[in-house]
């Protein structure tokens, strides 16, 4: 008799064991997110606006009907935010308000109102460098070129080329230190800036008018999320944007998402 309630119980375990992890794997997707469920819907919709290469998002429990989400947590690696790639994406939300899950099938979720939000972000040198394109800076018979952004522990230095048409063609190299400042909590600018020009003057119009084509060097107005950014930590490669409160992981409903290779 024991011997059976033993089987019994093992077999129960067993058939526990296997639902948790078929559960699990349904929350699971690979270049393609499928399915109709609420949970699903919103995860398709961030995948979709923000295209990471990879993202997990922690519900504490599915949306209601109303479209409520008491708690979650998003964590995404390279998204893309105004054009340039964020490596590494943070963001914890409390109390959620999307429009009606009703609507989500036809329209998609949409934020209406939300009790906190808390993020951090990491972007990259190298990631800012390749959204600065050199077609930014034309303008007709004189244009920048060769315009790159060196990161470094209090600070960013800037390197770029001017292409002039004075008795002949010239390239005047300009320099300029300065460091990452943030504005109105969704944007961040390069501020306090130094300008150094090699060989010869350069009116102060100009290089503002360069500068301002880069200008902001991120920008999160559009974001889904009503961000309010507080702090930039500045490293030799990188550079870290932070909120007020750091986001946190939290325990409930897994969803995790892997790009297709051939997609990116």
């Amino acid at each position: 008799m024991r011997l059976r309630n033993v089987i019994a119980a093992a077999l129960a375990v067993i058939v526990l064991f296997a639902g948790t992890c078929l559960a699990e794997s349904a929350n699971h997707f690979n270049g393609c997110i499928e399915g109709d469920s609420s949970g699903t819907i919103l995860f398709r919709a961030f995948a979709e606006g923000l295209k990471p290469e990879s993202m997990e998002m922690i519900l504490d429990e599915e949306p209601d009907d109303s479209g409520r989400v008491r708690h979650m947590y998003l964590d995404l690696y390279g998204c893309d935010l105004g054009g340039v790639r964020i490596d590494r994406l943070e963001i914890e939300a409390v109390d959620v308000q999307f429009t009606p899950t009703c609507e989500w099938k036809e329209s998609g979720p949409d934020i209406e109102n939300m009790l906190a939000v808390y993020a951090q972000a990491i972007i990259m040198e190298k990631d800012v460098n390749e959204a600065i394109s050199d077609e930014a800076f034309g303008d007709g018979d004189e244009h920048w070129h060769d315009v790159a952004l060196d990161f470094r522990e209090n600070g960013v230095y800037v390197k770029g080329y001017y292409l002039a048409n004075f008795i002949f063609r010239l390239d005047i190299l300009i320099e300029l230190e300065g460091h990452f400042g943030i504005v109105g909590g969704k944007q961040v600018w390069l501020e306090d800036y130094t300008m150094r020009v090699n060989r010869v003057d350069l009116p102060d119009y100009i290089t503002e008018r360069a500068i301002g084509k880069i200008q902001p060097i991120i920008d999160l107005e559009d974001f889904v999320f009503p961000l309010t950014l507080r702090e930039v930590v500045q490293e030799e490669d990188r550079v870290t944007l932070r909120s007020r409160v750091l986001p946190r992981r939290i325990e409930g409903i897994l969803y995790k998402y892997q790009a297709d290779p051939a997609d990116k």
